[in-house]
């Protein structure tokens, strides 16, 4: 089905109050059932190269995991033994702890309701409707909410608190926080020192933040920390912000300077369906 239909379908079936039927997803290793009202009819930019770096990791952290689309796609991979959700949506939250149990895998899960930023123990604002899926800390990012004037105000914590909280230092982190990219990387001093961790960070642009500054950021944050930048659309090591100034959203895949481009990275390109992503 066309996934304009299917989105009309689903507005329908809402509206008229029926509840969301569970769809069977067919994935590399096995299926998962998704809940309609949070499917993708198709693959996102990153869900094969998250898929692929899942399949070398043991120990996740899903940074902005919304409704668990994310974690559906890292628990396909045998390999991984604990994953950590983190969100300031506790509605969102509350349907990707649903997709985990539904599935059977949350065991292998903790769930986490916090804003994670670059100090902890404040309260920011959050700004979201429902369990969208594009609520940002920037105001000019979640237009939705912004018209709407609706925003939940969130404890923040840091990528090191979650590390020394739960005890646990991740080899792969997912970030998708809309724009807030800098910040959750700017609570993760003590992770980086580690040197085992490899980040996939979805960037993001807007009015507050254009993408040359967010990426100007992000840069500056690798190289006071050991780290490169790869650009994954070209698969290739970021210098100069410039470089994606251009860009509304993005990829870059981050990680200690000594390691070598994955050689299972190269052959997936932007918006590859998911076999591709076998290492």
């Amino acid at each position: 089905m066309a996934p304009v239909l299917a989105s009309l379908r689903r507005s329908v079936r809402r509206k008229l109050g029926f509840y969301p039927r569970w769809l069977e997803w067919i994935l590399p290793h096995g299926s998962m059932q998704v809940r309609e009202d949070c499917w993708r009819a198709e693959p996102d930019y990153d869900d094969a190269w998250v898929h692929a770096c899942a399949a070398h990791a043991r120990i996740v952290f899903d940074v902005g995991a919304n409704v668990g689309y994310d974690a559906l796609l890292i628990l396909d991979s045998p390999g991984v033994e604990h994953i950590v959700l983190v969100d300031p949506n506790p509605a969102a939250l509350a349907l990707a702890a649903e997709h985990l149990i539904r599935n059977r895998l949350s065991a292998k899960a903790r769930f986490v309701s916090g804003l994670v930023a670059a100090v902890a123990g404040e309260t920011r604002s959050f700004w979201t409707v429902g369990a969208g899926a594009a609520g940002s800390v920037y105001r000019t990012h979640a237009r939705t909410a912004s018209r709407r004037q609706a925003s939940l105000q969130v404890p923040t914590i840091t990528i090191d608190s979650l590390c020394d909280t739960l005890g646990l230092v991740p080899d792969f982190i997912k970030v998708d926080v809309e724009g807030a990219e800098s910040e959750v990387l700017g609570g993760a001093e003590r992770c980086a020192q580690h040197g085992q961790t490899r980040w996939l960070v979805e960037m993001h642009s807007n009015l507050e933040l254009p993408m040359r500054d967010n990426a100007a950021r992000v840069l500056a944050w690798c190289a006071s920390h050991g780290l490169t930048a790869w650009y994954l659309k070209q698969h290739t090591a970021l210098r100069d912000p410039d470089d994606v100034a251009h860009r509304g959203r993005c990829h870059l895949l981050l990680q200690p300077a000594p390691w070598p481009y994955p050689e299972w990275l190269r052959g997936i390109p932007q918006k590859s369906v998911l076999p591709t992503s076998f290492p």
